[in-house]
C-alpha cells in the first residue's frame, strides 16, 4: 500500500511538473510571437501611412477635387381647440436649406479655389386658423437669405505664398445684389504647408462694388484692401469646424449717404433712415458638421455675423440648424 501511495505521488508531482513546465513553454511562445506581430504591425502601419500620403498627393495632382454638403431643417407645429395655448387653433412652420460647395485644382505650381456658401429659411404663421385669412405664406416670408462666392486663383512663388487674384461675391438668392456686393482684388495667398486646410489672402489692391437695394440710393464703390481666411478642422472623429472670414477696408475714410428701413416699436410700422456710413464691412461664417449620425446623414449647424453699415447700422446675424448629406 505504501508502494502504491509512494507511486501516484511521484506520478502527481511529474504531470504538475510538465504541466508547469508546458504552461511556461507556452506563454514565452505567446510572448515571442506577440514581439513579432508588434514589430510586423509597425512596419505596416509605417506603409499604410506612406501609402495614404501618395493616395493623397496622386489625387491633388491628378484634377478637380469637389465637395457638397446639404443642409435641411424642418419645424411644423400647430393646434386645434388647444386652451391652454395662447393662441388655440394655430399653426406654424419652418424651413432651412442651406449649402456648402467647393472645386479647387491644386498643382505645383498653381491653385485655383471656389467655394459656395448659401443658406435659405422660410417661416410661416398663422395664429387663427378658424378665420378666413392664411396668415403669413411660407414661400412668402423668408427670414434667411444668404450667398456667398469666391474665386481664388493663385501662382506659386514657393511652397507656402503664392501671388493670387480673387472675385468675391456677398448677397441673397431671391434679392440679387439688392443689396449686395462685389469685390475684385489683387495681392498675396498664404497657405502653410503645416496647416493644410488655412488659407489666408492678403489682397492690398482691391476695388469693391456696393449695390443698394433702394431706388433712391445710388450704388457706391470704393479703394481699399480685402482679407480673407478659410480653415477647416476636425474637432473629432466624425465632426468637423469649418470658417471663413472676409473683410474690406476702404482706404478712404468718405462717408456716404445711405437709407434703410428700421422698425419703430411705438407705432409698430417700418420708417425710412437717413443716415451716413463708409464701405467697410466684414462677413464671417462658422458651421459645426457631425457627419454620418445614420446611413450617411448628419446635423449641422451654422451661424453667420456680418458687419455692414452702408446696408444697416447694428450687427447682422443668422443660424440654421438641421440634417446634412454630404455629396
Amino acid at each position: 500500500m505504501k508502494k502504491f501511495l509512494s507511486f501516484a505521488l511521484f506520478a502527481i508531482l511529474t504531470v504538475c511538473s510538465l504541466q508547469a513546465q508546458s504552461l511556461d513553454e507556452l506563454k514565452a511562445k505567446k510572448a515571442d510571437l506577440e514581439a513579432k506581430q508588434a514589430a510586423e504591425q509597425a512596419k505596416a502601419d509605417a506603409f499604410n501611412g506612406e501609402i495614404g500620403d501618395l493616395k493623397s498627393q496622386i489625387e491633388v495632382l491628378s484634377g478637380w477635387q469637389t465637395g457638397l454638403t446639404g443642409l435641411v431643417g424642418l419645424n411644423l407645429g400647430g393646434s386645434n381647440n388647444w386652451v391652454a395655448n395662447a393662441n388655440r387653433n394655430s399653426s406654424f412652420s419652418n424651413m432651412n436649406l442651406g449649402v456648402n460647395a467647393f472645386a479647387n485644382i491644386i498643382r505645383e505650381k498653381f491653385f485655383w479655389r471656389n467655394t459656395l456658401v448659401s443658406n435659405i429659411g422660410w417661416q410661416g404663421l398663422d395664429n387663427n386658423t378658424q378665420d378666413k385669412t392664411s396668415g403669413t405664406g411660407f414661400l412668402n416670408d423668408r427670414n434667411v437669405d444668404a450667398l456667398i462666392g469666391t474665386s481664388l486663383y493663385g501662382y506659386r512663388l514657393n511652397q507656402d505664398i503664392a501671388i493670387s487674384a480673387l472675385g468675391d461675391l456677398n448677397t441673397s438668392v431671391f434679392s440679387f445684389l439688392k443689396p449686395g456686393t462685389f469685390n475684385v482684388s489683387l495681392g498675396a495667398t498664404i497657405t502653410p504647408s503645416k496647416v493644410p486646410n488655412l488659407v489666408i489672402v492678403i489682397h492690398p489692391l482691391s476695388y469693391q462694388f456696393a449695390f443698394s437695394a433702394l431706388d433712391a440710393v445710388k450704388s457706391q464703390s470704393a479703394l481699399g484692401a480685402k482679407l480673407k481666411a478659410t480653415y477647416s478642422y476636425n474637432l473629432t472623429d466624425g465632426i468637423t469646424w469649418s470658417t471663413n472670414f472676409g473683410a474690406f477696408l476702404p482706404y478712404n475714410n468718405e462717408r456716404l449717404p445711405i437709407q434703410y428701413n428700421d422698425f419703430n416699436s411705438t407705432t409698430g410700422e417700418d420708417v425710412l433712415i437717413m443716415d451716413e456710413a463708409t464701405l467697410f464691412e466684414y462677413t464671417w461664417i462658422n458651421t459645426i458638421n457631425i457627419a454620418d449620425v445614420w446611413k450617411g446623414i448628419g446635423i449641422g449647424f451654422t451661424y453667420g455675423i456680418r458687419g455692414a453699415k452702408f446696408e444697416f447700422p447694428d450687427i447682422q446675424t443668422y443660424n440654421a440648424i438641421g440634417f446634412t448629406y454630404g455629396f
